[in-house]
């Protein structure tokens, strides 16, 4: 049994991480930034189906889960049932990361969902047993290891998937986290943006234009990258839209405040697209949408991996984005070139001031006024994504570890873990996506499946 943390541990919390799924992106960035969080952060355990992970993206083999157990001085496990059932390491846990193949997101995101509820209702019936049956509101006064998760993106490739992930985490475990690791959301830049909107700087949302262009033929038209090319069962189709519009509509319902404000801006009803494909692969790799809304939004989309080049080539080839929004008094656009940052800044235009550009990000303490999205560096101790996730686990296992000190301690006045939950903004980019695919192959508009 663990001993009983002393008043220093609760000053320093230690989060306990998992990590699940140990391909080329958790031994490239995800695994490398959770070390370079120690000693606040501890890489608890590793989990992975198979005992010698492979990946076509890798430039040398990628390690076993053997030599990561050693690498990292973690247990390893072959599932994440195996995980939770360990008693010395699943109930210890603060998060997980989430980094398998799309397909498989629902299954271990429920499993850590429940795994999060399940501890919340033991520790009802704790506090019964001691105190009496008494009601409660919202179960701030009950004290357990909250469980928070990191999900690589998208959320999901089914639709009903994502409902069914989005209704457990908002509103069946609200206590963790549960934060998609789309990088341009946690950017500062984004969270100006999102100030704006909130604020109703451009008024009511009328108009929004997105784009997004990339140098991946190399990714979408190699048949060795089956995760990227292949769809799934649960798939309408796989390509440049799950692997890289995800981001832009990720970015724009962050923005707008899905999931964070009573108003549901943008609520997608139906979807007209066209597409076209990859020669070697038949994967998605141009496409062009029109999106309706319920609110009377009209909402444009494009994108395509024919820019020359690459992201990995020496210089460097960055993707091109563009977000424009426009409301009844003002706009908002945000564009550039994701490897120079000096190409773009986040520009408000508003009636108030007479349509001249203003530039709100150079008024921002600690905010660079550049262009910057997708953050993927592999130094470091991780993007915003990372950080948020690590915060709340830190948090939780802080106010876990006074509640064990003083088990009759109330929440009132310490109730300070800031829940971050991304999964309706997830939702909102699996429901888009899917409709993309059906129109595409329909010839015809199709409606959102929700």
């Amino acid at each position: 049994m663990t001993e009983p943390p002393t008043q220093d541990d609760a000053a320093q919390p230690v989060a306990r991480i998992a990590v699940i799924g140990c391909g080329w992106w958790s031994q490239g960035w995800h695994l490398p930034h959770l070390a370079a969080n120690t000693p606040s952060v501890e890489i608890a355990a590793i989990v992975d189906p198979t005992p010698n992970p492979v990946s076509t993206l890798a430039s040398s083999p990628l390690l076993s889960l053997e030599e990561l157990s050693k690498k990292y001085s973690c247990p390893f496990y072959n599932s994440v049932a195996d995980l939770l059932a360990d008693p010395e390491v699943g109930p210890t846990l603060d998060g997980a990361i989430v980094a398998t193949s799309h397909a498989s997101h629902y299954e271990v995101g429920m499993a850590l969902l429940r795994e999060g509820i399940h501890r919340r209702k033991m520790a009802e019936g704790i506090e019964k047993e001691e105190e009496g049956i008494k009601k409660r509101q919202r179960h701030v006064h009950v004290f357990h290891r909250n469980l928070s998760i990191l999900m690589e993106k998208p959320m999901t490739t089914s639709v009903n998937e994502a409902k069914r992930l989005w209704e457990t985490s908002a509103m069946n475990y609200p206590e963790g986290a549960f934060i998609i690791n789309h990088t341009a959301s946690y950017r500062p830049q984004t969270q100006v943006a999102r100030r704006i909107i909130a604020s109703n700087q451009i008024g009511k949302i009328r108009h929004i234009s997105a784009s997004m262009n990339g140098p991946l033929m190399w990714l979408f038209d190699d048949p060795k990258n089956e995760a990227w090319v292949l769809k799934s069962s649960s798939m309408s189709g796989n390509g440049y839209a799950y692997g890289q519009l995800a981001h832009v509509l990720a970015w724009i319902y962050n923005v707008l405040g899905a999931g964070a404000t009573k108003e549901d801006i943008a609520n997608p009803t139906k979807v007209y697209c066209t597409m076209t494909h990859a020669p070697n692969t038949g994967a998605d790799v141009s496409l062009a949408a029109v999106i309706s809304c319920s609110d009377g939004i009209t909402f444009s989309l494009d994108g395509t991996a024919l820019l020359p080049g690459s992201q990995y080539a020496d210089p460097p080839i960055g993707k091109q984005i563009r977000v424009d929004i426009f409301g009844t008094s003002g706009s908002l656009m945000y564009s550039g070139d994701d490897k120079k940052p000096e190409t773009g800044r986040l520009e408000l235009r508003t009636t108030a001031h007479d349509g001249k550009s203003e530039f709100p990000c150079a008024r921002e303490d600690g905010v660079d006024d550049g262009f910057y999205f997708e953050d993927g560096d592999p130094m470091g101790t991780g993007p915003g994504s990372m950080k948020a996730f690590l915060d709340a686990c830190r948090t939780s296992s802080s106010k876990f570890a006074r509640s064990l000190m003083n088990h009759k301690m109330k929440a009132d006045g310490d109730n300070d873990l800031h829940v971050v939950n991304d999964s309706l903004v997830g939702l909102r980019t699996v429901q888009i996506i899917d409709a993309m695919y059906r129109s595409s192959m329909s010839g015809m508009p199709e409606v959102i499946v929700n």
